[in-house]
């Protein structure tokens, strides 16, 4: 299940670029996904209506702010970025969540990570710096660039906060109820963000391909991979969710290779390969790691 929903989730950044090329910007890129996508996570929620009194004052709450953050903010934050940089590029970025993880650890949790994770973490960033360096190569523009890669890491730092409160919500909860209620939520944001924006919904209804766009990511690129990964986050440790899902960032080259002719080559190769190779010796705990410190995937 995470593999395939990563997979999916690569695929989703791809369709999002299409979109932009048709004159969408973010939050109406937002809007037509929530719209879509929506009516599933009601019915969800309807389905298991008897459960709602279970759920605890504090859980209602977090279930809200995990909305904002996780789904909301973060979606924003990342499309916001994606404007400026390639598809390659932003999952590469968003790969680096071990280091994000770490650091987090030390300040927070007084771990004690091990000589291990330092050198993943430096093979993660020295990747990172060099894809960052080949893009604005490529692309020329050194401000767009580093704006949009500013984004991505803040929406990185905000995912994964968002999956270390995340896990335990969602095992009281289950699954699809938790899928459910927070993405209700984040319809409301996100649709009501969309009218003080913008609020032209017709033009997001403009042509055929926008809207056959809008129903890819609304359901195969949100519902379908939100419940594999919420289902796998509950039932396997968060380290073991990273390794797996590593995946992501090969699988999305691979994909804007086919659809957007973009091949990374020469130090962009190295870069991508240094960084996948330090996410995943950073998602392996060494001896000297405490044992409450797990990384979590952004």
């Amino acid at each position: 299940m995470v593999i395939l929903g990563s997979f999916l989730f690569c695929a989703k950044g791809i369709v999002i670029k299409l979109m932009f090329a048709e004159g969408l910007a973010p939050s109406g890129v937002m809007a037509l996904r929530m719209l879509t996508a929506t009516p599933v996570f009601v019915i969800m929620v309807g389905l298991r209506w008897k459960n709602l009194s279970k759920i605890s004052g504090k859980d209602w709450g977090l279930m809200a702010l995990l909305s904002f953050i996780g789904y909301f903010l973060c979606s924003l934050v990342n499309m916001t970025g994606l404007q400026y940089v390639s598809v390659g590029l932003e999952r590469v970025i968003l790969f680096s969540y071990p280091s994000i993880v770490l650091a987090g650890s030390i300040v927070f949790q007084g771990a004690r990570p091990s000589g291990k994770m330092y050198a993943a973490c430096a093979l993660s960033w020295g990747g990172l710096c060099l894809i960052i360096r080949e893009e604005i190569s490529f692309a020329g523009d050194a401000n767009l660039i580093l704006l949009g890669s500013g984004l991505i890491l803040l929406s990185a730092v905000l995912y994964a906060g968002y999956i270390l409160v995340a896990k335990p919500v969602i095992q009281r909860i289950g699954v699809q109820l938790y899928t459910g209620i927070t993405m209700v939520f984040c319809a409301i944001t996100i649709l009501s963000y969309f009218c003080i924006n913008d609020g032209n919904f017709s033009r997001l209804f403009d042509s055929n391909i926008v809207i056959s766009y809008g129903a890819i990511i609304g359901i195969f690129g949100t519902v379908i991979p939100l419940l594999m990964l919420s289902y796998a986050l509950s039932k396997i440790s968060t380290s073991s969710y990273a390794v797996i899902s590593s995946i992501g960032p090969v699988a999305t080259i691979l994909l804007a290779t086919v659809y957007m002719g973009k091949v990374p080559q020469g130090l962009q190769l190295l870069g991508l390969l240094l960084s996948v190779l330090g996410g995943v010796l950073a998602t392996q705990r060494g001896s000297s790691t405490k044992r409450n410190f797990q990384p979590a995937k952004a």
